[in-house]
């Protein structure tokens, strides 16, 4: 059996995707009376009254909390995890060895999704100790697949990913929202205006999910001393490479800040 702690936004995305790939067996946690009511109706889950429940009937718990009241979590259900149990932790910022010295068991995966989880779009990419080789982590790789795409990394590249993939989500969201804007101060609609950027940003992406390389497509669509060539030449002015590293670099320290103070 599969249990969750926390029933919000990505473990509703992890919830919906196992169930589309006939996966049953699965149960949550959720303060929220009505949210969990909400997951029973659309997805067939059933839920528990506490952690503590779902730790203790469940051979694999995910937990799916906010950073900030992992340790209460963790202090709840402490008790009742041994080795027998696997445990993924999707909170951002929140170590295996700090999750290793609060749980009795090795069979510990670390988890980073993103937000297009939501469409079964999703970017996971998950770290574990090396003693841990049981069959778990297929089961566990066969749920982050019914999201998306999965990658294993060391987690010492855990918190670089949660800038990249984790925050990314948002970062595109922002430029896309500043083309939005900058149609209609140049006359388009709201509506046209935002059809253009989101369609023209999801063409790219699928163009570039091809194997063709970002510096291809924008010689691509560069000629010289054209249309695009004169808006690159205003980014690099401006500065957008330092000014995207340095956001990836503000979030990744993020990241790390709250993994101290886990």
């Amino acid at each position: 059996m599969i249990g969750f702690i926390g029933g919000g936004n990505m473990a509703e995305a992890l919830i919906k995707g196992m169930t589309a790939e006939g996966m049953k067996d699965i149960v949550i946690s959720e303060p929220r009376q009505e949210r969990g009511q909400e997951l029973e109706k659309m997805y067939g889950v059933k839920t528990l009254q506490s952690g503590r429940e779902v730790a203790s009937s469940c051979d694999i718990i995910i937990l799916a909390v906010k950073p900030q009241i992992m340790e209460a979590v963790l202090d709840e259900i402490g008790g009742d995890i041994d080795d027998t149990k696997t445990v993924v932790s999707i909170a951002a910022g929140i170590t295996l060895s700090y999750l290793q010295s609060k749980l009795k068991t090795g069979k510990i995966i670390r988890v980073m999704p993103n937000t297009p989880a939501l469409i079964q779009e999703g970017m996971s990419v998950y770290s574990l100790c090396e003693c841990f080789t049981g069959s778990e982590v297929n089961i566990v790789k066969s749920i982050l697949m019914s999201i998306g795409r999965v990658i294993a990394l060391p987690e010492r590249l855990m918190d670089a990913v949660t800038a990249v993939s984790g925050s990314g989500p948002a970062f595109i969201a922002l430029f896309i929202e500043a083309m939005i804007e900058a149609g209609e101060k140049l006359g388009l609609s709201r509506n046209d205006a935002t059809e253009l950027a989101v369609q023209t940003a999801l063409g790219t992406a699928k163009l570039l999910d091809t194997g063709m390389s970002p510096e291809k497509l924008r010689q691509m669509v560069t000629s010289p001393g054209g249309t695009t060539a004169a808006g690159l030449k205003v980014f690099e002015e401006k500065g957008l490479k330092p000014v995207v590293f340095e956001a990836l670099l503000a979030a990744r320290d993020r990241a790390e800040e709250l993994g101290k103070k886990a």
